[in-house]
Order: structure tokens, then C-alpha cells, then sequence
């Protein structure tokens, strides 16, 4: 439920509601419950927080700022039983209006009381009997619980009070908040200004951060101009997210990986889909795609390649901050990244948001961030593509897996001969100008020692096998030129992954190959293998 249904709410006899706002809107979040409530019911609106143990009245200003009053019939208390006196203050005042008891849940659970849980059942208690004393009462008391910091109501609270979430700003609010802020900027700007830029790198901010951001763009510039505004409100962006555990890539850099032809033509294919020609023709959004294989093998180059083959900004997510964040976190993240829309949203190690913490193996709060990604990934309308990586497919809840949440399935493995030709050929690229453009350096032969050496390497082995012999060359001083030598030299002081731990790898392989698509096509190379009878014969 949105903000903007507090009056609907009010209206239906609901006497308790709770309103989840990030800290940044609390002061819009008052203003909005002051004019849009307050100010259309003919009621005053009362404000307590453990900070002021008392109630004060929200005022507002001439200059339209929201300030606060003490009020004389409020007590001051500043223990634990502060709450306790609140209560009493607000049922015995014996006044119309809106009260509004700031960040209670947390003294709920504890966080700012250090208190037992004994506590925590007084305040539940003491809100359910407030709510059917004011259900009965003839007075016009209302009681909102403002919660600053994503903490939810106890469950036996929310199945009786309602809560409601600030929504971010549509793109039409954020183009006309854009438009309301540019002229109260310090610095002059250019006539025409082109808003197309400014409004991609406000989405998925709230409105005060889009103000702060702009304002902070714009002290940065002796002399603004709508691009160097963009620039420095996107690096504000990117600072915010990232506060918030999100790593927003605005234009991923990675060029290219070596290998896995039908994921890339996949994405290809993906991109159509997305197009204005694909609407026309009722081709639905994609969802996304799962990615399966062992460590190493390139599935999160492929995340980052696939959002520069769409175009679109990548946000990169952490599974172990999801887990600890709970169900409120992941749909405050969701909001933002539909907000950024059209986006690529990256989940890495995507198993570990499902791994059972107790001792009779379900976690109550994996299954609900599974109950929010089922529900998002089925009735998705956005532009957001979601990639999600990891290694055993096993790990997954059936659910997530079924048709109709991710579009595909693929199995990313070892590179095959011609791939990790690919591969290295590109690093080598890197450090040494002769592999530039695909050129042949080395015979075929030569490439054939090296492929055979390198079975079963990952792709990221393979890169630090060319980055160990370029950097030795250049410790030594001479000219790096990488040649079969220094590769094999790198390769012998290697232990691969699959060495190390075959029988995991194999078992990863086993359970996951045969039900996924593949990423790469079978290998028609001529360094490819020769097919051999069962004896053991060559057979062409």
C-alpha cells in the first residue's frame, strides 16, 4: 500500500497504521500527513520519538517548513518506560488529531532499548488494546507509527495494522521536480537544457536525494551545463546506492569474453525483444536468465557483457546483505532498480539467498525473499533484466526454476579447445600489440600444445596464466612477447580448480548440465577433439 492511501485508511475507521519511510523523505513524509490529513480533516497532528520522550506539535511555517512545538500536557520521560508514558499521555489527553509515534518498531525487537523480550510483548499488548479503544471511541484519534529504517511490525501487529510504504518518484514527477529545482541552481545554465540525461541519472532516488543531488552537482561547477549536472549527479547516485550495498554500474566496460556463442546470441536476441518494434507486436518483456556452472568459468564477465550488448546500466546486488537485510530490503531494492529502469539487475552466488539457517532446515526469511522474488519475477512489467549466477542448480528452490520465472537456463562450463583460444588469444591482446586483431602468432601446432595443456582450465585461469607471464617478462626487463614457452612455463606452476576439487566439480557438471541450455556450441574446430570409438579409436 502507498502513502497516499493514509486518508483512505483513515476514512475506513482504521484507527492504527503504520507508514514505512526512508530517513532522508521523514520531514516530506510529516509534511504530507500535516497537509493531507491533517489540514483536510480540521486536525492538529502530535509527534513523538524516543529522542524528545515527549509528544510535540507539528506546525507549519510561512516559509512552507515543517517545525515542531512543545506541548504542555505531553511529560517528559527519558527511561526505558518512556513509551509506556506516551501511551498514557496520548489516551488521557483527551484531544482530537493525529498522533504519530516515531520508530517504534524498534523498540519493539529491541534494537534501541537493550530491553527482554517481556518489553517488547508490553508495547504489543498495550497497541492492540489502544487500537480497540479507539475502534470504539467517539473522539477523532488517530495513531501512525513512522518507521525510518525499513524495521516491519511484529506479525501479530501486522495482521491487524496496515502498512504503507513511500513510493520514489514516477518519471513525471522526477522530470517536473527537475524542472522546479533548475532555476533555484546558483550557476547559470544553458537555454534549451535537454532533460533526457538529468532524469535517467535521478531515477531511483527519492525526492530529497534528487534535490541534495542536484545541489551537490551543482556546487561541484563554477559554470553548469546540463552535462557536467548529469555526471555529478550520477556519481551522487552511484554514492547512494552504494550505502545502500547496490553497486550501480552505469555503463559496464568489460568488452567481450572469449566463448559461450549461444549466450551471446541469446542476449542478441534479448535486446530485439526489448525494442519499441517488439511492443508493437505484443512480444512480452524478458525476465531474465540463470547462469550455472563452476567457479571461474565466466558468468559474471557474461552478466557485465550482456548489460553493454543491451545498453543498459548494471546494478550488482549482495546476496549475503539481501539475507541479512530480510523481505523489506529486497522490495526497497526492487523499487529502486524498476525505478532505473530499463536495467540489467546482477545477482551474484544467487543460491546463497536460499541456504537454510536452522535446525529444521527452512528459514523463515528465505522463504519469504522467495516469496517476493516469485512474485516479482512472475508479474514483472518493467524493463529490468535479472542474470543471476551460481554454481549448483540443486541449491535452488524448485520454484524459482519452473518456466515462466526465468526465461532460460544455461550451463556455463569449461571452455572448450576453440574457446580457450579465444580466451587466451584475448588476454594476450592485453600485453602483447602482435595478438591485436587476430592475428596468427603462433602456429597451429604451437596452439595445439597449448590446448592441450589447458583442458579443463576456467577462463579466468587461462587469464591469469597470460597476466603471470607478462608480468615476469616485465620484471625481467625485456620486451613482453608471450610466446608458447612463457605459457606453458605459467601452466606447469598451476594447479586448476578441477584438479584440486574433481569430485565437486564433476558433481556440479553432472546435476546441472543436462537440464540446462547450453552456452557454447559443440566445438567443429580443428583443434577440437578427435570423437573416438568406444576402443578408443579415432573415427572421422
Amino acid at each position: 500500500m502507498k502513502l497516499s492511501q493514509l486518508n483512505l485508511l483513515l476514512d475506513s475507521g482504521i484507527p492504527i497504521t503504520c507508514i514505512n519511510a526512508p530517513v532522508q523523505e521523514r520531514m516530506t513524509v510529516l509534511s504530507q500527513i500535516y497537509l493531507e490529513c491533517g489540514v483536510q480533516k480540521n486536525l492538529p497532528v502530535y509527534l513523538w520519538n524516543l529522542g524528545w520522550s515527549c509528544f510535540k506539535q507539528v506546525k507549519y511555517s510561512s516559509e512552507l517548513q515543517v517545525y515542531f512545538s512543545h506541548m504542555e500536557w505531553s511529560d517528559l520521560n527519558h527511561s526505558n518506560e518512556a513509551i509506556f508514558t506516551a501511551f498514557d499521555s496520548f489516551v488521557e489527553c483527551g484531544r482530537d488529531g493525529i498522533f504519530i509515534l516515531e520508530n517504534l518498531p524498534n523498540l519493539m525487537n529491541g534494537a534501541l532499548s537493550g530491553c527482554s523480550s517481556s518489553f517488547s510483548g508490553r508495547i504489543i499488548s498495550q497497541l492492540v488494546n489502544i487500537y480497540y479503544e479507539l475502534k470504539t471511541s467517539r473522539q477523532l484519534q488517530y495513531l501512525i507509527i513512522l518507521t525510518t529504517d525499513d524495521a516491519e511490525l511484529p506479525q501479530s501487529l501486522s495482521s491487524l495494522i496496515p502498512t504503507l510504504f513511500t513510493s520514489l518518484p514516477s518519471h513525471q514527477e522526477v522530470v517536473n521536480l527537475i524542472k522546479d529545482l533548475l532555476p533555484e541552481l546558483t550557476s547559470v545554465l544553458q537555454h534549451n537544457v535537454d532533460l533526457s540525461d538529468l532524469v535517467n541519472a535521478a531515477s531511483g532516488l527519492t525526492t530529497e536525494e534528487i534535490r541534495l543531488g542536484l545541489n551537490q552537482a551543482d556546487n561541484y561547477c563554477n559554470q553548469s551545463n546540463s552535462n557536467t549536472l548529469t555526471h555529478h549527479l550520477l556519481e551522487y547516485k552511484i554514492n547512494r546506492f552504494r550505502s545502500f550495498n547496490l553497486n550501480f554500474v552505469a555503463k559496464p566496460s568489460i568488452p567481450d569474453f572469449g566463448g559461450l556463442d549461444l549466450l551471446k546470441q541469446y542476449i542478441k536476441n534479448v535486446k530485439l525483444d526489448f525494442s519499441e518494434q517488439a511492443r508493437k507486436k505484443n512480444i512480452p518483456l524478458p525476465r531474465g536468465c540463470l547462469l550455472v556452472g563452476p567457479p571461474g568459468t565466466g558468468k559474471t564477465y557474461s552478466a557485465h557483457v550482456s548489460a553493454k550488448v543491451l545498453g543498459f546500466p548494471l546494478v550488482n546486488v549482495d546476496t549475503a546483505v539481501v539475507v541479512s537485510g530480510g523481505a523489506i530490503y529486497l522490495k526497497r531494492l526492487l523499487e529502486r532498480v524498476e525505478a532505473c529502469a530499463p536495467i540489467v539487475l546482477y545477482f551474484d552466488e544467487f543460491d546463497k539467498l536460499f541456504a537454510a539457517s536452522n535446525s529444521s532446515g527452512e528459514d523463515m526469511g528465505s522463504r519469504q525473499i522467495l516469496g517476493i522474488l516469485l512474485t516479482w519475477l512472475q508479474d514483472k512489467k518493467s524493463a529490468v533484466f535479472a542474470i543471476a549466477t551460481l554454481n549448483r542448480l540443486d541449491a535452488l528452490p524448485p520454484e524459482l526454476t519452473r518456466v515462466g520465472r526465468f526465461d532460460e537456463i544455461f550451463y556455463v562450463g569449461f571452455p572448450q579447445a576453440i574457446e580457450r583460444q579465444e580466451i587466451l588469444q584475448m588476454h594476450l591482446a592485453r600485453f602483447d600489440e602482435r595478438y591485436c586483431c587476430g592475428s596468427n602468432v603462433l602456429s597451429e601446432k604451437e596452439w595445439r600444445i597449448i590446448l592441450n595443456k589447458t583442458v579443463n582450465c576456467t577462463g579466468a585461469e587461462l587469464a591469469r596464466m597470460v597476466e603471470k607471464a607478462a608480468r615476469k617478462l616485465f620484471h625481467e626487463g625485456g620486451e613482453i612477447k608471450i610466446g608458447v614457452e612463457e605459457l606453458l612455463e605459467q601452466r606447469e606452476g598451476m594447479v586448476p580448480l578441477y584438479v584440486r576439487d574433481t569430485e565437486r566439480i564433476l558433481a556440479i557438471e553432472n546435476r546441472a548440465k543436462y537440464f540446462c541450455q547450453p552456452a557454447s556450441s559443440p566445438d567443429t574446430s580443428v583443434f577440437a577433439p578427435a570423437i573416438a570409438s568406444f576402443w578408443g579409436e579415432s573415427r572421422q
